[in-house]
């Protein structure tokens, strides 16, 4: 993608925006009822093409606009993805969600198996599998109807969600999009995508309510729950996450004990690891909710007591890959390329989002288990040592002193 591109996925939402708001109602212009596209799941979401929600870079996601009524008969077939996870959602026109139906509670077909449940291999064939969509005035996130998902009548959005396809160059990992059919009609998955306007004219409004409730940067950086909510949020994933102010010559050092992890599809979802999966995103606290990068469980280098070190940096600011060697640190951008174009003085602030996926129940350190509860107090005593910790530091001093200077003496440390 050209820079232009990227600059422009970021300041032509905000203009959808500024137009929005001259309109008496918003909800006319992303409403999903009034989008019909030919074939199921048109709508593409990742960074390089719809960059909005903070999406993670690991991951791409499929949005089906609907429109169902009471007594509609709607089912959802294909294949299980050859990935580490995968899942289904509902939403309301809003981005709010329904229903949630996960891999692990898909029904395989009579005759497939379902590669995500114990004592399966993650590659074993046939994998087939249909998820009837379940139409009611009084939805819930956990269907009451085994293997369904919960949808409200009138417009909505249903979502499909690939995590680290095995195949890096198939986004749906390695099988074709499922197809929809309502009341015997039926729309097979599509093959080419792209960005909806509605959605991205969604984010801008949802998400710039979610930007503007987030805790303001401090001097110190501290990671605080977030509910998940915002546009499209998946009930398989807590966060938690820290707002950050560049300065020239300052970078940002995040550190923590690392949970386990299945690293797929070398190795199986069973027994299960503390987590599913976990990841660390840099991302802008502007409007429309735009990523930058992220570095997930397997990416992310560890030292010999298993824990991680991420230094996130303007690429003016990036220390020596010798530093970075040292401390063991996977590097992460600060702006991307969307910011890096603007001047100093507009750059916008930034937020790190640290995901937790799917706990094992043992694993009581997990982001799920914080009490919902914006102060960083909480969810430090709640993660343990797997809480990030977080300080700024000047570059010149983790290039000369190493990370432990930075935590110690703090950012106002020169050296």
């Amino acid at each position: 993608m050209t820079l232009l591109k990227r600059c422009l996925a970021v300041l032509l939402p905000i203009a959808a925006l500024a137009a929005l708001t001259a309109v008496p109602t918003a909800s006319a212009q992303v409403s999903p009822s009034v989008i019909d596209p030919t074939c199921a799941f048109p709508i593409i979401v990742n960074q390089d093409d719809a960059n909005v929600a903070y999406p993670d870079t690991n991951s791409t996601y499929w949005a089906m606009p609907t429109n169902f009524s009471l007594g509609d008969v709607i089912t959802i077939s294909g294949e299980f993805a050859y990935a580490r996870y995968m899942s289904f959602n509902a939403y309301d026109p809003a981005g709010s969600s329904t229903g949630g139906l996960n891999d692990t509670a898909i029904v395989p077909d009579a005759g497939s198996i379902n590669p995500f449940l114990p004592g399966q291999s993650l590659t074993a064939m046939p994998r087939n599998y249909t998820v009837t969509v379940n139409v009611t005035a009084t939805p819930q996130i956990t269907s009451a109807i085994p293997g369904a998902i919960d949808a409200l009548p009138g417009g909505g959005w249903i979502l499909i969600r690939v995590y680290v396809p095995f195949d890096a160059n198939s986004p749906s990992g390695g099988v074709a999009l499922p197809s929809i059919t309502v009341n015997s009609v039926t729309k097979t998955g599509c093959t080419t995508f792209g960005p909806e306007p509605a959605i991205v004219a969604l984010a801008a409004l949802v998400m710039g309510s979610a930007i503007a409730d987030a805790i303001p940067p401090a001097e110190q950086p501290e990671f605080s729950f977030s509910g998940g909510g915002g546009l499209f949020p998946n009930a398989d994933n807590k966060y938690v996450y820290a707002t950050t102010t560049w300065k020239s010559g300052r970078i940002v050092l995040v550190r923590g004990l690392a949970p386990t992890y299945p690293d797929t599809p070398t190795e199986s979802l069973y027994p299960q690891q503390q987590l599913r999966y976990w990841s660390m995103c840099t991302n802008l606290l502007v409007t429309p909710a735009p990523v930058v990068e992220c570095a997930r469980d397997s990416e992310t280098a560890l030292d010999s007591q298993g824990r991680y070190l991420y230094v996130i940096a303007a690429n003016e600011d990036r220390p020596s890959v010798e530093s970075l060697t040292r401390d063991s640190a996977t590097p992460l951008s600060w702006f991307g390329p969307i910011g890096e174009a603007l001047p100093d003085g507009a750059k916008p602030d930034g937020n790190l989002i640290l995901r937790n996926m799917l706990p094992a129940a043992s694993f009581a350190n997990a982001v799920q288990n914080i009490p919902v509860d914006q102060s960083n107090a909480a969810a430090r005593a709640t993660m343990g040592e797997f809480y990030p910790e977080a300080t700024y530091c000047e570059r010149t001093v983790f290039e000369r002193y190493g990370a432990d200077a930075c935590f110690v003496h703090g950012p106002a440390f020169t050296g």
